[in-house]
């Protein structure tokens, strides 16, 4: 990992001294650019950068102030207006342009570096072929390491089109630097119908070529360092959602690509423990930190907390993991240190987009849990065994796909994986429950004991992880219940995929669940409820207008009136306060 590091550290000072795109649209032939440059080094900060902007490095809004904030896993206490769906157009053009094209002004890659890691990469591996004397291992090798690129690839455009919709995809990036006639400068939006099918095609195609017995560059590999086996699950795993994200627009087709991953292991594996969990481990170092712990500590912010949503389902299920997730708030602490009685300590959520009308307490209110929000060389969670667990549970239970096995068992699974990788994760950065911490990253308080609500006392370690389970497993919220499978699995895979906000957008809005609080404050989109989607870079409008025109039909005020092609509810499930 510090190798791959230092690589990353190389690329971004070279991008810093050369001319790079400000908008994919713009892009030119540029001899500035630094076309030579090692494919795997283009991986490594493409990875890096757009899997940081996604979580919430490069652009905050993604995560932090958008997609996990509008899922309501997060709120914000100050500069509310995004949790009154009041964005600022700005930040979401600036998202759109990173993840095309990225920037030289801060080094971050983006989906054109990694097309360009890509062509290079298959330039390889034809010269390679094409030898008299063939080497099939240096062959096999080109061929992992375009594998993993596609699985990157299909992951990031996956992100985007469930938060966009249409997108341009088939005609975006399509520059004469990577061999085609022309540069493109207004792609048209592909139909996200017609983008699904392509990435099903591309994490096929990964998958076959990760079979061959290559190796992925360990130096370029910010994810699994090497692994290619983990990258082929990952390939199949990614699949997986994607056909469980179309189920209820394309039953068909989600039935039987589900089939056909999960009744044949050996050709397409998938995650079979939370080792193969995919997730990005950060270096601990600036610039290398995590994203929760850089807008907490290096740009001393202290705008998000823990939703009521959250922290009230934890509650009610009696789920430990409240503890890793959120801290105690600041008042109960003072308490605390005044009576010595660990009963004082408390969870409070906050409901999302309060009233500007209303006042509230910072000191009332939890914020995001130590082991993101002050541990720099933590993980964003890119993709977990838990959630390909939970995927089995409702292809089973909801879709009738025989080859997922028991819906009860995968659905049990999934929450004991969740419970696992969060209580490992908590062991090895050594965080204690009932944690909390200053902005220059110091833990000011630390109980490894808590006393709940209902008075009993509990320590999250490892040796407790299986008590704390069976706990959650038997309240009455938790427990299997084929009657209420679709609920319970939606609820389930809400807590486990924590912090992974697109994600959690995706599934709220597919799912209806879990409940939520309806957003009462703001003024713009007053009573308009749970967006349908992202809105379009507002630079579209005057760049690619005629394109943006027709894949914007029918949207209202910029993010309803028509909502993404596998979204076939509009979200209602509702919570009164």
């Amino acid at each position: 990992m510090k190798k791959s590091i230092i690589y990353i550290a190389l690329i971004i000072m070279a991008f810093g001294t050369t001319s790079c795109f400000k908008n994919f649209e713009d892009m030119q032939v540029n001899p500035n650019y630094p076309t030579d440059v090692d494919p795997g080094s283009l991986f490594a900060n493409a990875t890096f950068s757009r899997i940081g902007g996604i979580y919430g490095v490069q652009a905050e809004d993604f995560n932090l102030t958008g997609a996990g904030l509008w899922a309501q896993q997060f709120a914000k206490i100050q500069y509310i207006d995004e949790d009154w769906y009041e964005y600022r157009s700005n930040v979401v053009d600036g998202y759109w342009k990173y993840m095309y094209s990225g920037s030289s002004s801060n080094g971050s890659g983006s989906l054109y570096e990694l097309e360009l890691a890509l062509k290079k990469t298959q330039d390889l591996k034809e010269a390679l072929m094409a030898e008299a004397n063939r080497d099939e291992k240096a062959i096999a090798d080109a061929e992992a390491m375009e594998g993993a690129m596609l699985v990157v690839r299909s992951y990031l455009f996956s992100v985007m089109t469930d938060v966009w919709g249409d997108i341009p995809y088939s005609e975006a990036l399509k520059t004469v630097a990577l061999g085609y006639e022309s540069t493109i400068t207004q792609p048209k939006y592909d139909a996200q119908k017609d983008i699904y099918t392509d990435l099903f095609n591309r994490l096929s195609e990964a998958n076959e070529l990760l079979s061959h017995g290559g190796n992925v560059d360990t130096q370029a590999d910010m994810i699994y360092g090497g692994d290619t086996q983990k990258w082929q699950k990952f390939a199949n795993s990614l699949a997986a959602r994607l056909y469980i994200h179309i189920s209820k627009v394309d039953q068909a087709t989600a039935q039987s690509g589900l089939e056909l991953i999960f009744a044949n292991p050996a050709k397409y594996p998938v995650f079979t423990s939370i080792e193969d969990d995919a997730m990005l481990t950060y270096a601990g170092t600036q610039p290398y930190e995590h994203p929760f712990f850089e807008n907490y500590v290096r740009d001393a912010r202290d705008d998000h907390a823990m939703s009521y949503t959250m922290v009230n389902m934890m509650k009610d299920r009696k789920d430990a993991r409240m503890y890793i997730y959120a801290t105690p708030t600041p008042a109960s602490i003072a308490l605390f240190d005044s009576t010595g009685n660990t009963a004082d300590i408390s969870y409070t959520g906050i409901e999302n987009g309060v009233p500007k009308s209303e006042s509230f307490q910072l000191s009332a209110i939890s914020r995001v849990g130590v082991m993101y929000r002050v541990t720099p060389n933590g993980v964003s969670h890119i993709m977990s065994y838990s959630e390909l667990e939970f995927i089995k549970a409702e292809a089973a239970a909801i879709l009738g796909v025989s080859a997922a096995g028991d819906a009860k068992v995968a659905y049990e699974n999934g929450i004991h994986a969740s419970f696992e990788r969060q209580y490992r994760l908590a062991d090895q950065y050594g965080i204690k429950t009932a944690a909390f911490a200053d902005q220059t990253g110091a833990v000011t308080f630390s109980e490894s004991v808590v006393t709940e609500e209902d008075g009993t006392a509990i320590e999250i370690s490892l040796a407790n992880m299986e008590s704390h389970y069976s706990r959650t497993l038997a309240t009455a919220d938790v427990a299997w219940d084929a009657s209420k499978a679709a609920q319970l699995i939606a609820e389930q895979k809400f807590i486990s995929i924590f912090t992974n906000g697109p994600e959690a957008f995706t599934e709220v809005r597919r799912t209806n669940f879990p409940q939520l609080t309806f957003v009462r404050g703001g003024t713009q989109y007053k009573g308009l409820g749970l967006p349908l989607r992202f809105p379009y870079a507002i630079s579209e409008q005057t760049t690619n207008g005629a394109n943006w025109s027709q894949a914007a039909t029918g949207i209202t005020n910029t993010m309803y009136g028509v909502k993404v092609w596998w979204n076939t509810k509009t979200f209602d499930n509702y919570v009164e306060l």
